[in-house]
């Protein structure tokens, strides 16, 4: 019966045994031969200085990595219970605004329950802002630690417009000069001193909408007209658009102190306007009011209708 013997090696022989080396023989115990690891690797089992590592050493990585572990879990618990609520946004801070108030702002804003500064995205909740019927303009910007600075330009009414309401009622509205229809004229005083637009229809009345075609000029040259020359602006009573088919829209401008319309082309300008008051003068001290229908402002040559002729 033959015997096998386990070799107190660390590795195999890499030839058969042969029966001329005895010390290559079954049985026999040779001495441990040192093994060379190659350059920059250990060998296995082995510690790179070719000892094997002690246990000290592992239980000390062992000690180390439950260590590091719970680091990082008392930083993680840090985060949630002291950093994260001091990042929470509560509100917003507010400039430009006069006519809104900050919770309506805050509800436009539509803010998650839990709001975070490094969450929040500025630009979503400017454009949420913007669709605001009385905002004109509105930036967003985050604040650290917990901020959200809300920057406003309100719409400045530039005249008044009538439309019906559910019950059938005319109810006057603030349109500015980008169109924009954006609030009840009730809302703001000085509506009572603003010229009323008509000539046109409101129909499914909500504010937001836009009056363009031949409003939008109009409209941007009053709000120039109104911030240069307030004087002038509260000199008119209403601004009548007018339109013939086949030819372009005009505006009939009533004055607010004289009996005399003023027909004109849609853009308005200061110079005219008051060239305008300085011909209405003449016609009032003159007495001519009763018999004229229409000063014609259309040309550089001023023209007036009467009720029977037209004069020059």
């Amino acid at each position: 019966m033959s015997e096998l013997a386990i070799m107190d090696r660390d590795y195999a022989p890499s030839r058969p045994y042969s029966l001329e080396h005895p010390r290559e023989a079954p049985g026999y115990r040779a001495r441990p031969e040192r093994i060379q690891a190659a350059p920059g690797r250990a060998a296995p089992g082995r510690a790179a200085s070719g000892r094997a590592a002690p246990d000290g050493s592992r239980k000390g990585a062992a000690r180390a990595a439950v260590a590091g572990v719970l680091l990082a879990a008392a930083a993680a618990a840090l985060f949630f219970v002291v950093a994260l609520p001091a990042t929470e946004v509560r509100g917003l801070t507010v400039s430009g605004a006069s006519s809104i108030d900050g919770a309506e702002l805050l509800a436009w804003a539509s803010l998650p329950e839990k709001a975070y500064w490094f969450s929040v995205d500025a630009a979503s909740v400017e454009a949420r802002l913007s669709a605001h019927p009385r905002i004109e303009s509105v930036s967003v910007a985050r604040r650290f630690p917990n901020r959200l600075v809300v920057s406003v330009v309100e719409r400045a009414p530039v005249a008044v417009v009538f439309a019906r309401n559910r019950e059938g009622r005319m109810e006057a509205h603030c349109v500015d000069g980008h169109g924009v229809v954006f609030a009840p004229a009730r809302a703001f005083p000085e509506a009572s001193g603003l010229p009323v637009l008509s000539g046109l229809e409101i129909r499914g009345m909500r504010y937001g909408i836009r009056l363009e075609g031949p409003f939008s000029p109009l409209l941007a040259s009053l709000a120039d007209i109104r911030r240069s020359e307030p004087l002038l602006s509260s000199a008119i009573s209403e601004l009548r658009v007018v339109s013939r088919e086949g030819a372009p829209a005009e505006l009939l401008l009533y004055p607010a102190n004289y009996r005399v319309p003023v027909r004109m082309r849609l853009a308005l300008d200061a110079g005219l306007l008051k060239s305008m008051m300085l011909v209405l003068d003449v016609v009032e001290g003159e007495g001519l009011s009763p018999s004229i229908r229409e000063l014609d402002l259309r040309t550089d040559t001023f023209v007036y209708r009467t009720k029977e002729a037209v004069s020059g």
